[in-house]
């Protein structure tokens, strides 16, 4: 017999009714739990206020957890060696990559989400910007905790030799940098000093001097003075292997607030209440089951 050949409406067909099967069992186990909750109120109800009170209990106000943020460039150091290394100070600590989705030099989200991996070409992961994170009970010891994390990160052996090489070529470029605008300081008084004014007459570019035109590279200078600006911010920052943008300062919402923990715990309670309630309805069953040989 020839089998019969299938076809994109026969796989579609297959997915449907698999997608309406789901549905089924979803709504038939919502209605069971729903049941349960009417026939067995005292219980599933008891369930959740022991659940709702310990959610509200773990966000005392003595138990806040707060999530603390700062952004800090990298002067030497990988992206991925000062992460490795941030993480591995503390089983609370976390870095993220800073992402530049125009790929400008500026940055415009940090990946909380961890979607954007440091070898993904899409999305520009920043080369010399990072985002730490930690969590703390105790707002009073962030500025303590900063002190130790940047000495940590800015007296590692590896990140010192790395920024020490790191500087010597930023330094070059700055001098570099000087070095050329005193070059055109003195070539635009020169120019002047030896031009005759009366007869010069100028346009945004170019500049005639009687019958003869001459172009200004000043299209060049301003891009030059624009860059140099651009590098000279930049050059503030190399101070150290590892340089924040102010300070860590923590989240305004705590990470278990009252209201997602009793929340939480309401929906915990519901779902362990109607298990609970299932089991008791079928006690029976079940150990008739369990005392089987």
């Amino acid at each position: 017999m020839e089998q019969k050949e299938t076809t994109l409406w026969d796989v579609l067909r297959s997915c449907a009714k698999g997608i309406v099967r789901i549905v089924e069992w979803f709504v038939q186990l919502v209605a069971k739990m729903l049941r349960l909750s009417f026939q067995r109120w005292w219980l599933v109800g008891g369930v959740m206020l022991l659940c709702m009170a310990a959610g509200f209990y773990y966000s005392r106000p003595a138990n806040k957890l707060y999530k603390v943020s700062a952004i800090a460039t990298l002067n030497g150091p990988s992206v991925s060696e000062v992460k490795s290394f941030y993480e591995s100070l503390h089983k609370t600590f976390d870095a993220f990559c800073v992402i530049d989705c125009l790929n400008d030099g500026v940055a415009d989200y940090v990946d909380y989400g961890r979607k954007n991996p440091l070898t993904d070409t899409l999305q520009m992961v920043m080369k010399d910007q990072i985002a730490f994170q930690f969590v703390t009970r105790n707002r009073k010891e962030i500025p303590w905790m900063e002190e130790r994390i940047m000495y940590y990160l800015n007296t590692n052996q590896q990140f010192v030799e790395e920024y020490q090489i790191f500087k010597k070529h930023a330094d070059r470029q700055y001098r570099f940098d000087c070095e050329q605008v005193d070059k055109l300081d003195s070539m635009t008084a020169a120019f002047y000093a030896d031009a005759n004014v009366p007869q010069i007459q100028s346009n945004a570019w170019t500049l005639a001097m009687g019958r003869k035109e001459i172009i200004l590279p000043l299209r060049s200078i301003e891009e030059f003075m624009e860059n140099k600006a651009k590098r000279d911010s930049r050059y503030a920052l190399v101070t150290a292997p590892v340089v924040l943008h102010g300070h860590f300062e923590p989240a305004r919402k705590a990470v278990n607030g009252r209201l997602k923990c009793t929340a939480t715990g309401l929906i915990v309670g519901w779902l362990l209440g109607c298990l609970i309630a299932a089991f008791f309805d079928e006690r029976r069953r079940i150990i008739r089951w369990l005392r089987q040989k």
